[in-house]
């Protein structure tokens, strides 16, 4: 109990200070111009070509969280994340899509939170090391490139169904001929359904960490093998 009182005094002390923007595009010029509703994975996919599998970039991906602390706004990262998407354009309802995160990787800027949000009271890096999401279900929307993707969620050791808005960025070729799509998703969660309970009472009866966490994952993947450039 001293070990999270510990721990739980670093979150008290911790001071965050902003969130930088993040936006990354690949360079190269566009092959084709896709048309129709394409096809999202976990992150809703913009068009691709039946059965095409995608490998997340995790050096041009990362997952962002925001949740209430005192009266601001904490903001911080996971940035270790991998897994593929399956694409088919043809039958959208037959792709699917799996990755994981580290929660090890878990950054806000500052040293002591990062290292409080690591421990047992919170994310027990050490006994729960990576947060996985797999696909179920992926249903078109009234908006235009934008999916409604069904799947579970495993964190802290829980797994439960929850419902993902994905938006296509669309897709390029690289310099290698490489296709590439990006996708941003975006959640609720609330972090006692997943056993993440600890808090302190303020005066007037407020607490000092919120239970609603905003989820933001910006996902970048290349195709596995290149594609032939049209002329």
């Amino acid at each position: 109990m001293q070990g999270e009182a510990h721990e739980a005094g670093l979150i008290e002390g911790a001071t965050f200070g902003g969130l930088q923007g993040w936006h990354r595009r690949v360079a190269g010029p566009c092959s084709r111009k896709l048309s129709g509703a394409v096809v999202a994975l976990l992150l809703a996919m913009a068009p691709a070509f039946a059965g095409d599998v995608y490998l997340i970039d995790g050096s041009r991906s990362e997952a962002k969280f925001a949740i209430r602390y005192l009266l601001s706004t904490m903001v911080g990262r996971l940035r270790d994340i991998g897994g593929t998407i399956d694409l088919d354009s043809v039958n959208p309802s037959a792709s699917s899509v799996k990755f994981s995160m580290r929660t090890a990787s878990v950054d806000t800027g500052s040293a002591e939170l990062d290292q409080a949000l690591r421990s047992a009271v919170f994310l027990d890096a050490a006994k729960f090391p990576q947060i996985t999401f797999e696909s179920a279900v992926i249903e078109t929307t009234a908006k235009t490139n934008v999916y409604r993707v069904i799947g579970e969620l495993t964190l802290h050791g829980v797994t439960k169904g929850v419902v993902l808005s994905v938006e296509s960025g669309g897709v390029v070729l690289d310099r290698d001929g490489r296709a590439r799509v990006a996708f941003m998703v975006r959640t609720t969660l609330n972090r006692k359904d997943y056993g993440i309970s600890w808090n302190k009472a303020l005066d007037q009866g407020a607490l000092l960490v919120g239970d609603d966490i905003e989820i933001t994952v910006n996902l970048e993947a290349s195709r596995q093998a290149p594609m032939a450039r049209s002329k």
